[in-house]
């Protein structure tokens, strides 16, 4: 996603100014045939077509020279047009890769007012100027010039960009984001694909405010655009690990988003893989942790020599040998007056993979109940069991049941996996 830079400003500048047609009175043809544009005495002609001369020449000092004689004897508003147009050009080649555009702001601003200018540069002066006023930060100003020149009707691949990102500069995220999704939508239309910097520009402007909806909205809809292992790495990074909630996600959260890592092929390295399996223990699912080291063994992403899979999978095995055999475990929570039991019983089939039984469980921690079963935890879990299992539609109805808190953004990014279009391609 580009910025129109001050060099490339410059140069449209001169490009679009750089030929200047101009008639005399005594050109017409008939007395009451009017000459078609702005119109110049026979004195200033010469002067006129000496700085043109000059500026095509880049002799930018005999321009000087001859543009302030035509700025000093400029009478007309046709003829102060030309000493516009010609000091605009003359600013703008001296502009150069590092001057300051503000320095063409003046002569715009002259056009613009001057009645002469032809209605057809109008809305590009407008364009131009607001481009100045958004290199300057000057966000309320360059949205009304960026907004004239398209209601003036003039056209430029830059301009609905410049609109949206105006707005989210200039405190207006929502309204930007609109313009941002009109530009993909006729993208669409058009049959083209968006540039993905769009959906991530938006993304980042969304995660500033407090509309979570809409930044869910977005971070789905470029997911499905660009559906990469690390893309998704990366929304779920940004989302639990990094910013505001990575200082008040819990462990048992922050292991439903490991877990969701895992099922888009997006875990990285060893050290995630580690983080991964040694949370796992803490939260008592050891065998999800001998699992993922398992795993990453297997895919070479961790070390088998590295100290702390020896620890964390001795910590595993103490665990695994406590919780005893898993029908000790199924008597305990069919017989134990709450959901805690069963909902614990769920967790350690959803870690070694039986969902099925995890299934099982979880209904029963539901439906037995209690003052201290997390139902929105249970319910997340139940739907991760049911999407893992291969049924799309129970997951979905278990997450939608999922209100309050990280957990229903979690139970919303999980829903946005099991919605997916396919899997994420490696990269």
């Amino acid at each position: 996603m580009k910025t129109l830079t001050r060099a490339a400003l410059a140069a449209a500048l001169i490009a679009g100014t750089s030929s200047i047609a101009f008639v005399m009175p005594a050109e017409a043809k008939k007395k009451d045939e009017a000459p078609a544009g702005p119109k110049v005495s026979a004195e200033l002609r010469p002067a006129i077509i000496a700085a043109q001369t000059a500026l095509t020449a880049k002799d930018l000092a005999t321009a000087e020279t001859n543009i302030a004689t035509v700025e000093a004897g400029a009478k007309t508003d046709d003829e102060r047009y030309f000493a516009q147009v010609l000091r605009l050009q003359l600013e703008a080649n001296k502009l150069g890769p590092t001057g300051s555009d503000a320095t063409l702001a003046g002569p715009i601003d002259a056009l613009l007012a001057n009645p002469a200018t032809p209605k057809a540069e109008v809305g590009r002066f407008s364009y131009m100027r607001a481009n100045i006023s958004y290199n300057a930060k000057q966000y309320p100003a360059a949205l009304a010039q960026y907004q004239k020149a398209k209601d003036l009707g003039y056209v430029s691949p830059n301009l609905g960009l410049q609109l949206a990102r105006t707005k989210i500069l200039g405190g207006d995220p929502a309204g930007g984001a609109a313009d941002i999704e009109a530009i993909i939508a006729a993208d669409k239309a058009a049959g083209k694909k968006s540039d993905e910097d769009l959906y991530k520009y938006t993304i980042t402007a969304l995660q500033k405010t407090t509309d979570v909806a809409a930044t869910q909205r977005w971070t789905r809809e470029w997911l499905y655009a660009y559906p990469t292992q690390k893309n998704w790495h990366t929304a779920i990074y940004v989302f639990g690990f990094q910013g505001a909630n990575q200082k008040v996600i819990t462990k048992r959260e922050r292991v439903d988003l490991f877990r969701l890592l895992r099922a888009t092929g997006a875990l990285a390295g060893e050290s995630e893989y580690l983080e991964y399996a040694d949370l796992a223990v803490e939260v008592g699912v050891a065998t999800e942790s001998q699992s993922v080291i398992k795993e990453g063994k297997a895919s070479n992403k961790i070390a088998a020599t590295n100290a702390n899979v020896s620890r964390i999978s001795a910590d595993a095995a103490a665990q695994v040998a406590k919780e005893g055999s898993a029908a000790a475990q199924e008597k305990s929570a069919a017989a134990s007056p709450n959901g805690l039991s069963a909902a614990g019983t769920g967790d350690f089939y959803l870690g070694n993979g039986n969902y099925a039984k995890a299934i099982e469980m979880y209904k029963l921690a539901l439906t037995k109940g209690g003052d201290k079963l997390n139902a929105d935890e249970v319910n997340t879990h139940l739907g991760i069991a049911y999407l893992e299992s291969g049924d799309k539609a129970s997951a979905k109805a278990a997450f939608a049941l999922v209100k309050t808190g990280l957990r229903a953004q979690i139970a919303q990014l999980w829903t946005t996996w099991a919605d997916a279009p396919g899997v994420p391609t490696a990269g």
